[in-house]
């Protein structure tokens, strides 16, 4: 609607562009209800003891919990990693007997070597029957084959030659056999696994003689990585530890998202107190400005009780002479107004030194509610409390 027809319907020369509904708690209900109260309605005390604790004020309690950082030392730390497994575990705290033919597992000792070279399998080896060293065995998974030939790139190239074979499709120098039997000879050969070795070849590639176990070939690779660098002169690994294993990883991804999570929740915290500690003083002053309100109104009160009050049973008094021989009642012309006491001048006097004093600290404090798209966790503010609670957390 035009603003001329609203006038029109309201019977007004202007109107205020806002109802103030910005400033409101909620939606003001728009139903009738004069009709029978219906079987299902919450009962006013039921919906008064739910609503309190969003409305009710703040107290000291509130400003404690919102200055309490927690724990933040035990969710950081791994417990050691023992060298039973939860079934034995349970069955002490239980008091039960515990059978290890129950485990489907193999129960193989940990971060030790076992069997050789010469016991390794095709069955075994998706086993762990078979293991090098610790130290060994994490190397190994580190390696990875590089500048591996696919049998789609030996194939002859746009020159019409045929590809290197170095690698996977065949010999440049195989000219006696058909062009069709080299295509199916490269056709059926596999990709080697990305673990495989070359051969073992007397001009470039020596093989010791030596039969070293499993503790020797650890040591050796902790010395080459020593003089490398990679590891210190003191640096001894443990194995055992609680933090080399892919649980341990996963748990450390988790414990940083959690420090993250923590931190973030701090500092909302420490914007929620700087508000509070604002609303806790505001309703102080408020508080205290009731008092010398309901001070105001009693010396009002006071001075109103006895105003065109009689006493009960008393006559009234007629104007002795005069016009109709004294018959009207006297004082008829007007009721006498007692005068202001110092009292309540002192209690007005007090009430407006304390809004002229105080009242304009708080005329910057937001006290309705944040509309739509506001927020008071705004991203430049917070990112100050966040640096804020990181320096604090490193401090600790």
């Amino acid at each position: 609607m035009t603003d001329d027809e609203k006038k029109e319907i309201y019977s007004v020369a202007h109107f205020p562009r806002t109802d103030l509904a910005h400033m409101a708690a909620g939606v003001a209900p728009d139903k009738d209800f004069s009709n029978a109260k219906p079987s299902n309605q919450v009962s006013a005390n039921t919906f008064q003891t739910y609503i309190e604790p969003y409305v009710r004020p703040l107290t000291e309690e509130d400003i404690a919990w919102l200055k309490e950082r927690g724990d933040r030392t035990t969710p950081f730390i791994m417990p050691r990693r023992g060298k039973k497994n939860y079934r034995q575990l349970w069955a002490e705290e239980d008091g039960v007997s515990y059978d290890s033919s129950q485990d489907d597992k193999d129960q193989l000792p940990l971060n030790q070597g076992r069997g050789s070279i010469e016991q390794l399998t095709d069955d075994k080896a998706e086993t762990n029957e078979v293991s090098v060293g610790p130290l060994l065995s994490r190397l190994c998974s580190l390696l990875r084959y590089e500048h591996r030939t696919f049998p789609e790139d030996s194939n002859p190239t746009a020159n019409g030659d045929t590809a290197s074979v170095t690698g996977l499709g065949g010999d440049a120098m195989d000219i006696d056999q058909p062009t069709e039997e080299k295509e199916n000879k490269s056709e059926t050969k596999p990709l080697p696994a990305a673990t495989t070795f070359r051969d073992a070849d007397p001009n470039d590639f020596k093989t010791s003689v030596a039969k070293l176990d499993h503790a020797q070939l650890d040591e050796r690779a902790k010395a080459e990585l020593r003089f490398i660098g990679f590891l210190g002169a003191d640096d001894n690994p443990d194995y055992d530890a609680h933090y080399d294993d892919e649980v341990a990883e996963r748990l450390r991804l988790l414990q940083s998202e959690l420090k993250k999570q923590i931190v973030t929740n701090n500092a909302r915290k420490a914007r929620i107190l700087k508000i509070a500690q604002e609303h806790m003083a505001m309703l102080e002053f408020t508080t205290i400005q009731d008092d010398l309100d309901s001070q105001v109104q009693q010396a009002y009160l006071k001075r109103t009780r006895t105003m065109g009050k009689s006493k009960k049973g008393a006559q009234p008094k007629h104007r002795p002479g005069g016009a109709g021989g004294g018959s009207h009642v006297a004082g008829s012309a007007g009721v006498s107004r007692p005068a202001v006491g110092d009292a309540a001048k002192i209690v007005m006097d007090r009430r407006r030194r304390w809004n002229e004093a105080f009242l304009p600290i708080f005329d910057d404090i937001k006290t309705t509610i944040p509309s739509e798209g506001e927020t008071i966790f705004d991203p430049e503010v917070m990112a100050e409390y966040e640096k804020a609670e990181l320096e604090n957390w490193d401090e600790e």
